[in-house]
This record gives structure tokens, sequence and C-alpha cells, in this order.
């Protein structure tokens, strides 16, 4: 019972602080979230073969789970930063992004149904290159 409700305090506390981050603040969370969840695709593409499963003794069950909730979770959050993109204010901006995000959205894609784990590597890196670039907008730069 205690366990919920410190669980159920960190939640209304994490929704507080969502509620008074910046833009900036929320993109570069994203981006950051996105690049570790394209970091646990990689392991599960790399790490995880069918070979594998018998020797960890892994149900292939859960480990098709586990591995669907990764990649849902990449797929999700490339959505929203796509769909969060201002073509109007910004459109050579906007549209470069856009096709990094769509780069590293079909290299997911197929590095997930080829077991291709260099292909996510790559887009790994370009996400983890746009993300640097986040991190460096000076604080006077960034919106509230």
């Amino acid at each position: 019972m205690v366990n919920k409700n410190y669980i159920n305090a960190y939640k209304t506390a994490n929704n507080s602080m969502n509620s008074i981050m910046s833009s900036h603040e929320i993109i570069r969370e994203l981006m950051f979230n996105l690049a570790n969840s394209m970091e646990r695709v990689f392991i599960d593409i790399s790490e995880f073969q069918d070979d594998d499963l018998q020797s960890n003794n892994i149900s292939k069950k859960e480990t098709a789970l586990k591995k669907s909730k990764n990649m849902s979770k990449c797929l999700s959050i490339i959505y929203g930063l796509q769909t969060c993109l201002d073509f109007d204010k910004s459109p050579e901006i906007a549209g470069g992004l856009f096709q990094l995000y769509e780069f590293a959205r079909q290299k997911i894609i197929k590095g997930f149904s080829q077991k291709d784990a260099a292909g996510v590597r790559q887009a790994i890196e370009v996400i983890k290159e746009v993300l640097d670039g986040w991190k460096k907008i000076p604080a006077e730069e960034r919106k509230v």
C-alpha cells in the first residue's frame, strides 16, 4: 500500500513538472527517450536472436512482447516529434528534421523486421547528433 502511494506521488510530481517545462525541454526529453528506446531496440536485435532464447530460458512470447514494446515506443516518439514540427515558422529546419526523423523511423522498422542492427545503429547516431544540437541551444534562445 505504501509503495502505491509513493508511485502515485511520483506520477503527480512528474505530471506537474511536465506542465512547467518549456517546449524546448519537452522536445529534448523526447529525443533523450527516443535515443534510449532505440538503444534497447538495437540490443533486442543484436543480442536476443532465436538461438539465445533457448540458452537464456527466456520464452519467445516474453521476448517478442519486449521487442514490440521497445519498437512501438520508438515509433510513437518519432511520430510525436514529426507532428510537433512547425513548417510555417521555419520550413527549412522543420523539413530537415522531418527527414532525419523519417530516416530513423525507416531504419528502425527495417532493422526490426530484417534484424539489421547496423541500420538501427546508424539511426541512433543521427538522433544523438540532433539531441546534441538541442542541448547546445543557449538558454536565452529557449522559449518557455
